[in-house]
């Protein structure tokens, strides 16, 4: 799209700064006191197996400002539910931008149908803040259907809280950062096969995901990662990732993912990981800390971060809109 006001492209690493401009504007829009980092885009910008040329629009202002911008995350191996981040900025949203992004969406998509096996089911997934009428209208006209809600949760603490014990059988040990990654990539993709949505991808695609990230993010500290040990076996049975803070909320600890594969679950390896977490955080002097989780999860986890202290900060809405009806691959129910 080429007017006298705007013109769209492809978005490129040289944009980084303003897609982050834009996306904080927007966030701040929407009631979100949120900072969207340049490094962390451009990290998540150059991770493997994702085209910038191919799977993002850009639609900028005469001035230079990025006014609307759509990417799309179809870099998996079977990208049957590739996640759409998009968002126009809140001095344009009366300049009807979104049908263009959409369209460019769809014209972005044409090639995920052949990526993906025949008779498979393909939906796009995105989200939006329960409250912001102008993305949720915008999606609606769009498409897009609602499918399920999603939580910030958060835990403010007045004091450093002790961890209990874990059960006999079980043990924390340190992270070792490149030894120990194949095993806790294997760990968080055991836990997390039980989470809606999950497709199982090739292990080495998963693992060079992983590593690009922990050698990236500057958010990563090997120390705020913990691992519980099945003595018994030597296997992991379960992992908490911590980062030293939240990439988008300066000065609060981050979650960003805790696991127990399934056969060691109900023992407590979850809570005594979280507790643990925390009081690491409150030793570097935040007192504030937060994790994402799907609002319906099929192992019930937002009950269990309410055990440990935790309350819903901020709800959003995911939704998707169906390119093929087909065979589901994703989890959608425990077995």
């Amino acid at each position: 799209m080429t007017t006298s006001r705007f013109h769209s492209r492809p978005l490129q690493l040289s944009d980084a700064q303003a897609f982050a401009d834009t996306a904080t504007a927007i966030e701040a829009f929407a009631g979100a006191n949120s900072r969207i980092s340049v490094g962390d885009t451009l990290m998540s910008w150059q991770e493997p197996d994702f085209f910038l040329d191919r799977y993002t629009l850009g639609i900028f202002a005469k001035d230079g400002t990025l006014a609307a911008y759509a990417v799309l995350w179809a870099n998996a191996a079977t990208p049957v539910r590739p996640w759409l981040e998009w968002g126009v900025h809140p001095d344009y949203q009366d300049d009807n931008l979104s049908p263009q992004l959409f369209e460019g969406v769809a014209n972005m998509s044409d090639d995920i149908i052949d990526r993906c096996p025949p008779g498979t089911r393909i939906a796009v997934q995105t989200e939006s803040p329960c409250s912001f009428d102008f993305e949720i209208k915008a999606l609606e006209d769009a498409g897009f259907i609602a499918a399920r809600a999603s939580f910030d949760m958060r835990v403010t603490m007045s004091e450093r809280p002790l961890a209990p014990s874990l059960p006999a059988d079980f043990s924390f040990r340190s992270y070792r950062r490149e030894e120990d990654l194949p095993a806790l990539v294997a760990t968080v993709l055991a836990s997390f096969s039980d989470h809606f949505g999950y497709v199982e991808q090739p292990f080495e695609k998963e693992l060079a995901q992983f590593r690009h990230w922990q050698n990236n993010c500057a958010q990563f500290d090997p120390s705020l990662v913990l691992l519980v040990i099945h003595e018994p076996s030597e296997v992991i049975a379960g992992c908490l990732i911590g980062l030293t803070e939240a990439p988008k909320h300066p000065g609060i600890g981050f979650i960003d993912a805790v696991g127990v594969r399934r056969e060691f679950r109900r023992r407590g390896l979850a809570g005594a990981m979280l507790y643990r977490s925390f009081a690491a955080f409150w030793d570097r002097g935040l007192r504030t800390v937060e994790l994402d989780v799907d609002g319906e999860s099929l192992t019930n986890a937002v009950a269990l971060y309410e055990k440990v202290g935790m309350r819903i900060h901020r709800k959003l809405m995911s939704y998707e809109k169906v390119l093929r009806e087909g065979v589901e691959l994703g989890k959608v129910a425990l077995e």
